[in-house]
């Protein structure tokens, strides 16, 4: 069976930014890990939401779009031993209710944040069914700003970027004969101290921090050139919250997540595969007392078609969520932000060599 696991496409709806459980944009894939051969992709993609509430946001999105590139490398230095190296986006809050219609909007924030990922993993084979991964991810705060102090008459706060790494291990079972593989992999967290300066109060620091996540993938042949494929990850949000200088209490609200992806895979024939999956984040509680938390789990369709041809692949996919509803009471005003969707393509190509 040549048809691989789901994990390749790269329109991954299993996070959405500045959702109830984190600001996870983009999770760690492995999969370039099991190519054959030496390999390396290429993937480009774009997320709109379109998230309105009443009051706060009732003509616009109060979360921005968002575009994303990822690369990946993977070389075999011997016949049990791979090396490989991955580059991604993995969280961002773009959140900006300047554009979204409400007449409190000069009280309401503005966010621009952006976590990006670089990890090298090495992968041991210690039979045909049983492989061993570790490696480091590095996360890389970039320089942001958060204009949320409104109500205390002060300015947006600049915060200064920084890295930080963490351990990465995991292991997989695999049986090649019917195309089944079975990977869990552990991803520590990361803590951040940022140095951060308001005009208004001076300078001081900005916590934040990236969780660690546990994450099952799976796939198996069920059926000749049909492929059925599923996730599950779990982050401990809770607590991994943000605080953003000068404030005192956390900034953030972050819950606990686990995330459920189920899908299937079919080979039409030598160039083409067709892929569809579901995927979602159950929701918490639908209520908040901050416009910095407005939506509240999700549900996702993917549809992706793959063309093969020679050593290239080409991947190009839609994704839809649905995400949840929040009532937001604030000073301001109650809000209900329902019926919001965030929809999503890309692009992947890949070249085995």
């Amino acid at each position: 069976m040549k048809l691989r696991a789901i994990a390749t496409m790269i329109l991954s709806t299993t996070a959405l930014s500045a959702t109830a459980g984190g600001f996870e944009t983009n999770s760690l894939s492995t999969s370039f890990m099991y190519e054959k051969g030496n390999y390396a992709e290429l993937g480009m993609s774009s997320r709109s939401p379109d998230v309105k509430g009443t009051v706060y946001a009732p003509t616009g999105s109060a979360l921005a779009k968002q575009d994303y590139v990822s690369l990946a490398v993977k070389s075999d230095i011997s016949s049990d031993l791979s090396v490989g190296l991955t580059s991604y986006n993995q969280g961002a809050v773009q959140l900006d209710y300047s554009s979204a219609g409400s007449p409190y909007a000069v009280a309401l924030p503005v966010v621009d944040l952006d976590i990006n990922a670089l990890a090298v993993l090495v992968k041991y084979s210690l039979s045909n069914n049983v492989s061993i991964l570790g490696g480091a991810k590095q996360s890389q705060v970039q320089n942001a700003s958060a204009n949320i102090f409104q109500s205390a008459g002060l300015p947006a706060s600049s915060v200064s970027g920084a890295t930080e790494t963490s351990l990465l291990i995991g292991a997989s079972y695999a049986i090649p004969k019917i195309a089944l593989r079975a990977e869990l992999i552990y991803e520590g967290d990361a803590d951040f101290s940022l140095d951060t300066s308001n005009a208004g109060v001076g300078t001081g620091k900005t916590s934040a921090s990236v969780p660690d996540y546990m994450t099952l993938n799976f796939q198996s042949g069920i059926a000749e050139d049909t492929l059925l494929f599923g996730s599950i990850r779990k982050a401990d949000w809770s607590n991994h919250q943000i605080t953003v200088f000068p404030g005192t209490p956390t900034t953030s609200s972050f819950t606990d997540t686990t995330t459920y992806s189920l899908g299937i895979g079919r080979k039409i024939n030598d160039a083409v595969s067709l892929i569809a999956n579901y995927s979602t984040e159950p929701a918490g509680s639908s209520a908040s007392t901050t416009p910095l938390t407005i939506t509240n789990g999700y549900d996702a369709i993917g549809l992706a078609v793959r063309y093969s041809s020679g050593n290239s692949t080409v991947t190009a996919g839609y994704s839809y969520a649905k995400v949840g509803n929040i009532t937001l009471t604030s000073g301001l005003g109650v809000g209900e932000f329902t019926n919001n969707t965030v929809t999503g393509f890309g692009i992947k190509i890949g070249y085995n060599f």
